[in-house]
């Protein structure tokens, strides 16, 4: 037999303590039973027999109550001897002594080593004794649940406390959620305008619909207004992003997972067609995200749901389209970062978070099953326990949030150049299991601050520090799961399943 290992070691340690216990409690017998019961041979030299023998009456032996232990415990020791795997407890409770003296003192021995707790009980059945706390293994919470009650107790920073004042939003109340559907269907994308005379709100849902709505800050005279919206079907699958030319507050992009990109012009409500997302074959790419860069702002980066990576100029419309691989799954989402314009970071389906240097190019990466590919150099990786869902790049600290389907939210800091085996700075319990009728929850900064915000699934908006820190638990009627943040003022906008969404603003509707 090979050597021991350090468990291995450990294990016959205690039970070399336990047996010295025994012994100076006269409780040899003891052990000898539990080892007869687990089949363990007793090697020893039988004593010689002594050449007379008295008769001595024997006591009727006690019945054998059967001793319950698992299988892993039923081998031989690890050294082959006479140990046999029983637990440590189970040296000490075999004995049916009676003595109070002796029971008093096995009470208050400590346990040694790894237990069942189901081996202590001994009236219990353990699938029974086990059903009683399976629900507390539940995964359906998240941290902001509990916002309220920790702001009760919890000491925070000035700082903390002002933006928990800034961000006590209130709903807008003008007109319920209820009435306010600016799409046909459920919502998979928002954009707030960022104009701050008025309010404008513009959704995409998943059959291709496009909502605009005009939002009223003061009460209508009619009781039976409306809400100013305008929808049109503008595409034949899921509106994957909505933005602002950053040259032309006027103008919109919109891109859907039919692979087409469109222009909206909203003075005239135009819409022109920029691109038409095709592969080598002639199949449509779905775009799953785009953003401007912060480098060029005529340019836009954009993924596909194949995991593929392109840039094109708006102002030309490409013949041609150079696609560069970083995934060989979907990529959900992706961001620039401020700091350092030519990386980007992806979260994929294929379980990770990478960061990547666009400056430099890599022929038939190791890491893809696709043949003739070209890619980005890797600079740093996360590997996720399942499928990540979205990243975002915080405007001013070098922060960067992930979440996806492992049900936390992962916040990195990324503000020099990161380590290639990224590691979170901070861990958070946040509950993203959408499942098939809401979409897929998705974390985002805000444009000038480092605060960013993610639906929650007990229907309310949670807003954060990107130190972790909670700043609001906005309730909802039913789960706002796509989040929309206006860039420069307090406003944002959560979407349902329906089609309808929830404006929060500030009490001063002009912070």
């Amino acid at each position: 037999m090979g050597e021991l290992s350090e468990f291995q070691k450990r294990r016959l340690e205690n039970i070399k303590r336990n047996n010295d216990l025994l012994k100076k409690l006269n409780l040899s017998g003891v052990s000898n039973q539990i080892k007869n019961e687990a089949g363990a041979k007793d090697e020893r030299k039988p004593k010689k027999k002594a050449a007379k023998q008295r008769v001595v009456k024997k006591e009727p032996k006690p019945e054998k109550v059967p001793t319950r232990r698992s299988r892993r415990l039923m081998g031989e020791s690890a050294d082959g001897k006479e140990v046999p795997h029983v637990s440590d407890y189970e040296l000490l409770k075999g004995s049916r002594s009676n003595d109070p003296e002796l029971l008093d003192n096995l009470k208050s021995t400590a346990l040694v080593g790894d237990v069942k707790l189901s081996d202590l009980l001994k009236s219990e059945d353990e699938n029974e004794l086990l059903a009683r706390f399976q629900n507390y293994n539940s995964k359906g919470f998240s941290s902001g649940d509990f916002f309220k009650e920790l702001q009760k107790h919890q000491k925070v920073s000035e700082d903390i406390q002002e933006l928990q004042q800034e961000f006590n939003l209130e709903l807008y109340e003008i007109f319920q959620p209820n009435e306010i559907k600016i799409v046909q269907d459920r919502i998979s994308a928002l954009f707030f305008h960022p104009s701050v005379d008025q309010k404008l709100v513009v959704g995409g849902d998943t059959t291709g619909h496009v909502g605009l709505w005009n939002v009223i800050d003061e009460e209508p005279n009619d009781d039976l207004a409306e809400p100013d919206i305008t929808t049109v079907q503008l595409f034949s699958k899921n509106v994957a992003k909505i933005d602002v030319y950053p040259t032309d507050p006027g103008k919109l992009l919109t891109a859907s997972y039919d692979g087409m990109i469109r222009s909206i012009q909203l003075d005239s409500l135009k819409s022109e067609e920029l691109l038409s997302l095709k592969n080598e074959y002639d199949e449509s790419l779905g775009v799953s995200d785009f953003q401007f860069s912060y480098e060029n702002p005529n340019e836009i980066f954009l993924t596909t749901l194949s995991g593929e990576f392109t840039t094109f100029d708006t102002r030309t419309k490409p013949t041609s389209i150079n696609l560069r691989r970083l995934a060989d799954k979907k990529i959900g989402s992706f961001s620039i970062n401020p700091k350092r314009p030519y990386e980007i970071a992806t979260g994929s389906l294929d379980r990770t978070l990478k960061i990547w240097d666009l400056r430099k190019t890599v022929k038939n990466p190791e890491w893809s099953a696709f043949d003739d590919y070209s890619s980005h150099e890797v600079v740093s990786t996360y590997d996720s326990r399942l499928s990540v869902s979205a990243v975002s790049y915080s405007p001013l600290d070098g922060s960067l949030v992930c979440n996806g389907y492992d049900d936390t939210l992962r916040i990195f800091d990324v503000k020099d150049v990161p380590p290639q085996d990224l590691q979170p700075k901070l861990t958070l319990k946040h509950n993203c299991q959408t499942g098939r009728w809401t979409s897929i929850l998705k974390a985002r900064f805000k444009a000038n601050m480092d605060v960013f915000a993610i639906a929650n699934m007990s229907r309310a908006i949670d807003i954060y520090h990107s130190s972790g820190q909670q700043l609001a638990h906005l309730k909802t009627a039913t789960v706002p799961a796509v989040v929309s943040w206006h860039p420069l003022k307090n406003w944002i906008v959560g979407g349902n399943s329906s089609g309808k969404v929830f404006l929060f603003q500030s009490p001063n509707k002009d912070s």
